[in-house]
Order: structure tokens, then C-alpha cells, then sequence
């Protein structure tokens, strides 16, 4: 008896629990959450505006609470964000935001972002660069760009046909070593993404793979002397002429 009572009485806590999540999520939305994926694009650089889906989500289908019984979590999706990919125009200071709109004649707003756009890289299919972009006061993330250059490859997969690919001299990307630390410093997350891409020099179609890479990190100590040496990282070039990062 004393079981059954038990486990009467977690259902009931998790039936609770779930039905505040959606409750919480039907309520009229305060501010919608807009982003941008890198904390500070190039010129011409393409990167993506991200809005969360999650409110927008269960208002739009909150019209069928008490008719059918929801099968999955209204926060249960792993991406629960529209994104769209744009441009960077103009060099300086710019702001996004705050968006206005409605659904439903229920009225939306999002927050503002404030980012810096820097000039756009050298005209070359090889290079190395490192960037610290302050994202608060107590914030920042570190940048590392990379171009590798790559050729196509003719291969013949049999002998009436013939493949056609492209490959970097080599994939070794630069990158935070796996294990390491940092004075005064914790990291929180990064994303590494690569791509073959091209561009014309001196009349030249030339093919490159590159590499972007973004980790944040939290200052967790004020008073410490932060920086960042050669040694926290894997892939280095020899011939690279690395300066130490100076957070603080």
C-alpha cells in the first residue's frame, strides 16, 4: 500500500511539473531571444540570425490543449530555433533588434544585439589568424581562423567514369588542445565548423579549406593576470609567429 502511494504520488509530481512546463510556455511571452552565431563578423562574411522557436511553438499550437493529449515536450526539440543567413555590409558598431511582429494578434518583441564588423580577410589561400572579442565584462571568446590550400583530385572509380574532388594539403586544424587550462579562466562551450571554399588571385581561381572556430570562455577570477600561450594549443605551424593573448 505504502508503494502504490509512493508511486501515486511521484506521477503526480511529474504530471505537475510537465503541465507548469506547458503552462509557462503558454503564457504571454515577455521577450524572445534573438542571437547571431559569431560574436563578431568579417565584412561580407555570411553568418545567421536565430530566433527561439519554443514560445512561438506552443502558442501556435496551444489552441489544441484539451482536445488531444501532446505527445512530446514543447521544449523537447534539440534545435527549437529559425534561423536565416545574412551578410555583414558595413564595417563598425551594429545593432539587430528589437523585432516586432505578431502571431495570432499576439505581439512578439525580442531583445537587441549589438556586434562589431571587422574588415574582411587578405585575398589568400593560406593564413592563420586568432581574435579576442570581449562579449561583457566578465565574457569573451576566442577566434581562430584558418585557410589551408587545396587542389582538385582526378580519380577513376572504374574504368568509364571518372571523380572529380577536392582536397586540402592537409586537415591538421589549429585548435585548443583537449586537455588544458587557463589561469583565472573557465570555458564554457566552442563549435569548430570547416568548408572548401575558393577566391581569385592574380587571375587565379584558387581552392582552400577553412576552418572557423569560436571558444567562449568566463573570467572566474577579476584580479588574475589572464593570457593565453602557444602551448594551449595543437597544430601550430612551425614557421607561425604566435603572440600571446593578454585577456587582462
Amino acid at each position: 500500500m505504502k508503494r502504490t502511494i509512493i508511486v501515486l504520488l511521484f506521477f503526480l509530481a511529474a504530471f505537475r511539473g510537465w503541465t507548469q512546463n506547458i503552462d509557462s510556455l503558454l503564457a504571454e511571452p515577455q521577450v524572445i531571444e534573438l542571437t547571431i552565431s559569431s560574436p563578431q563578423p568579417r565584412l561580407n562574411e555570411s553568418f545567421q540570425i536565430a530566433i527561439d522557436m519554443n514560445h512561438l511553438r506552443a502558442n501556435i499550437f496551444k489552441s489544441l490543449v484539451g482536445k488531444v493529449r501532446l505527445a512530446e515536450n514543447l521544449q523537447g526539440r534539440e534545435d527549437g530555433q529559425l534561423t536565416m543567413s545574412v551578410n555583414a555590409l558595413g564595417k563598425g558598431k551594429q545593432t539587430i533588434g528589437p523585432l516586432e511582429f505578431y502571431l495570432n494578434k499576439t505581439k512578439y518583441t525580442t531583445n537587441k544585439v549589438v556586434y562589431e564588423v571587422i574588415d574582411a580577410l587578405p585575398n589568400t589561400d593560406i593564413g592563420l589568424w586568432f581574435r579576442k572579442v570581449m562579449t561583457s565584462d566578465s565574457t569573451f571568446c576566442i577566434i581562430i581562423e584558418q585557410r589551408i590550400p587545396a587542389k582538385a583530385v582526378t580519380s577513376h572509380p572504374t574504368e568509364s567514369s571518372v571523380s572529380i574532388s577536392t582536397e586540402a594539403a592537409h586537415t591538421n586544424i589549429v585548435k585548443f588542445k583537449d586537455s588544458y587550462s587557463i589561469e583565472g579562466v573557465s570555458g564554457s562551450n566552442s563549435n569548430v565548423t570547416t568548408n572548401y571554399s575558393g577566391l581569385v588571385i592574380n587571375g587565379q581561381q584558387k581552392e582552400f579549406l577553412y576552418a572557423y572556430s569560436v571558444y567562449y570562455f568566463h573570467i572566474a577570477d577579476r584580479s588574475a593576470s589572464i593570457k593565453i600561450t602557444k602551448d594551449k594549443f595543437d597544430h601550430l605551424p612551425k614557421n607561425y609567429k604566435f603572440e600571446d593573448i593578454i585577456i587582462q
